[in-house]
């Protein structure tokens, strides 16, 4: 015959008061918030250090920063600036450097370019 003891172990459950819900609730409320921040951050001003760089893996590509003047269109900027090169590689270059899906530009707008050497 076999007999069996009841060794004593129990489980315990954790309860909440309302207010250690709360405090918990606002807890993920503010880690939320501090890492949408975080993101939006770095999407709107890219990562930290980032510079354009050719795919092909030669060496990085100099830009400059000029500020969109009145009349100013990707067209005439790029014409601008190809001089001896092919305009419509250096408007592909500015889309790139600027991420624009549109060539809608506003005045005082800053825009990365390629630097004229």
């Amino acid at each position: 015959m076999s007999t069996m003891t009841n060794t004593g172990s129990t489980t315990s459950t954790l309860t909440l008061t309302c207010k250690g819900r709360r405090t918990i609730r606002t807890l993920i409320v503010i880690g939320s918030l501090t890492v949408a921040g975080v993101l939006t951050v770095v999407l709107w001003f890219g990562l930290p250090g980032s510079s354009a760089v050719a795919s092909d893996g030669s060496e990085p590509e100099v830009y400059q920063q000029i500020i969109v003047q009145p009349g100013d269109t990707l067209w005439e900027i790029s014409s601008r600036l190809s001089h001896d090169s092919d305009q419509a590689v250096v408007l592909e270059k500015i889309l790139e450097y600027n991420s624009l899906e549109t060539s809608h530009l506003e005045v005082g707008q800053p825009l990365y370019v390629p630097a004229v050497e």
